[in-house]
């Protein structure tokens, strides 16, 4: 396992490659004057909890060697027993709910590391792209002190059990991040070598990664044995057994100065220090000095506030979206009409339906895929972003214009994996394709595509998650399915599917990719391209000439309201970014 260890390899080779942030003295201090504002809130509620607490790591070597933080060092550790773990973090969550994030194994979704950090709202220290906008923030870290077995066959066990999983953990991190990896190591042939053998191992592991990380957590947690002779750091840079101690060695502390305050040190630091540096009271040759891999970085007062915005502000961002999105096909000579549910607005209230909080339109699929073309060189407008299936930046059948200057939460989302989420407003762009001419041969298509469409929520869903028990178990084989299939796979099959019916010469025409409709979608192509346009918040847009027709096909009696209990939203909570 040793030559397959990323520690070094992200923390010293890949960090000094360009075009990553380099941190200038000034913001070095900076930042460790927050780090040392959140460290001090969580020491003095260890104070107040009587939570025994130690400096870990390079912390407790900073302390000893300099009296502070390491020169070029720019996190702190702490180490902390399992037992105290949970009370501390409630009271941190409920004494600084507006000021801390929490990253916690099993707890927070996304997060693969085996250690915690609490995060400063409203920072940036971003190390991953892959990291959520609220996780990423100046952090400290908390390293989790387990117990272990007395018996030595019991602890070997506890230990090898232990290591593996965090192995297999690390190759299913690699995995699931491995464009970023790969792109950070692309001068660095061994680095990939090495990236390429830890990702067909993550593979597998990947295909269920919540719950075989959860297993990993109950090994680390296994031994319930409060006083025995050893304890460990499994989630620390030695691992397990490097980070083995005896209990009556590592636990006590002494105080020691560190940036002008006293924190607690093990009272054994020379055994631990000698154990995790050697001679630690050297200085490293430069070139060893570690550095984190940093994208990007905000101090106090440099983000952009953000304001919570309710339903009718949320609604009058989507016009502005789509103000410039039909200036922007006027320009290019783009066709676009309105579909779904934003049709059946326009038509029976002359704008959104009161309850709606999101826009459709359609594209006919040659000026669709012209759209993607022009907008890689020529954004619709400053603020906004094109993501796409063709693209391969969506993993849906159709594009979405990202309102860049927004942040998004839905309901839905405990269901979607993380990086197949929406985190930004948006506007849903449907290619419109031709549609076979027989009724039967446009059955047989819209039942197969509903089959895709389904198999693609498939690849997105997170395992174990539904709404009820009878839904996860359902779900559980297809989702296996759809992720050995894969996501990419499914949508461009999709595409060529709908790209074999020419929306231009076709007697039929609709959405097929995402025509949830099904046969509902289906019009006469004469009839819909003789366009007409519909009033919508005070604006003249587009429609199809046979918008009656499309609207009662999919809705019915469209103009009668539906019942009070089935008006529902897509229940999004939206922030905009205030410079």
């Amino acid at each position: 396992m040793g030559k397959l260890e990323t520690h070094q390899l992200l923390k010293e080779r890949l960090s000094r490659k360009e075009g990553m942030h380099r941190i200038t003295d000034e913001e070095s201090k900076r930042i460790k004057e927050v780090i040392m504002e959140i460290t001090m809130d969580v020491v003095n509620l260890c104070k107040e909890l009587q939570i025994p607490y130690m400096l870990g790591g390079g912390s407790a070597l900073g302390a000893v060697r300099h009296q502070g933080f390491i020169p070029w060092d720019d996190d702190l550790d702490l180490n902390i027993q399992r037992k105290y773990i949970d009370r501390l973090l409630r009271t941190i969550e409920e004494r600084y709910g507006d000021k801390y994030e929490i990253e916690e194994p099993l707890r927070t979704e996304g997060y693969w590391s085996s250690f915690i950090q609490i995060h400063r709202k409203q920072t940036v220290f971003r190390e991953y792209l892959s990291q959520k906008e609220e996780c990423c923030g100046i952090k400290i870290d908390i390293f989790v002190i387990e117990n272990t077995y007395d018996s030595p066959i019991l602890r070997y066990i506890h230990g090898i059990r232990t290591d593996a999983g965090l192995f297999l953990l690390s190759c299913c991190r690699m995995f699931l991040w491995r464009e970023e990896y790969m792109a950070l190591a692309k001068e660095d042939a061994s680095a990939r070598r090495t990236m390429r053998i830890k990702q067909l191992i993550g593979m597998p592991i990947a295909l269920a990664p919540r719950f075989f990380y959860r297993r990993v957590q109950q090994c680390m947690q296994a031994c319930k044995n409060e006083s025995s002779t050893y304890v460990t750091i499994p989630s620390g840079r030695k691992h397990f057994f490097g980070e083995l101690y005896e209990r009556d060695a590592l636990l006590p502390t002494v105080e020691m100065e560190f940036e002008g305050q006293m924190l607690s040190v093990t009272a054994d630091y020379e055994q631990y220090l000698g154990r995790l540096y050697g001679d630690y009271r050297k200085l490293p040759p430069e070139e060893e000095r570690e550095q984190h891999v940093l994208y990007d970085l905000k101090l106090p007062g440099e983000m952009p506030t953000k304001r919570l915005l309710d339903k009718r502000e949320t609604q009058e961002e989507l016009l502005r979206m789509l103000d410039c999105f039909v200036e922007y096909c006027k320009k290019h000579r783009l066709r676009y009409y309105l579909v779904g549910g934003t049709l059946l607005g326009a038509v029976r209230h002359q704008g959104f339906i009161p309850w709606d909080d999101d826009i459709d339109v359609g594209m006919p699929r040659r000026d669709y895929e012209r759209f993607l073309e022009l907008e890689k060189t020529e954004p619709v407008a400053p603020f906004l972003k094109a993501i796409s299936a063709q693209e391969q930046t969506l993993t849906n059948p159709y594009c979405e214009l990202l309102h860049m200057d927004t942040e998004l939460e839905r309901d839905t989302s405990k269901y979607i994996r993380e990086d197949c989420q929406i985190l930004h407003l948006f506007i849903d762009i449907f290619p419109q394709d031709g549609w076979p001419t027989s009724r039967v041969g446009a059955r047989v298509l819209a039942r197969y595509m509903k089959g895709c469409r389904y198999l693609i929520q498939c690849s997105r869903a997170k395992f174990g998650k539904g709404v009820n028990l009878f839904r996860k178990m359902a779900k559980l084989p297809m989702i296996l399915i759809a992720r050995l299939i894969g996501c990419r796979r499914l949508l461009r099959h999709v595409d060529r599917i709908a790209k074999r019916f020419d929306y231009d010469k076709c007697s039929y025409v609709g959405a097929i990719t995402y025509g949830i409709y099904g046969e509902g979608e289906r019009c006469p192509g004469k009839e819909v391209t003789m366009f007409t346009e519909v009033e919508f918040e005070g604006r003249s847009l587009c429609a199809p000439g046979c918008y009656d027709k499309y609207l009662k096909q999919i809705y019915g009696d469209y103009m009668t309201l539906p019942p009070e209990e089935k008006r529902k939203d897509h229940r999004l909570r939206v922030w905009l970014r205030e410079n």
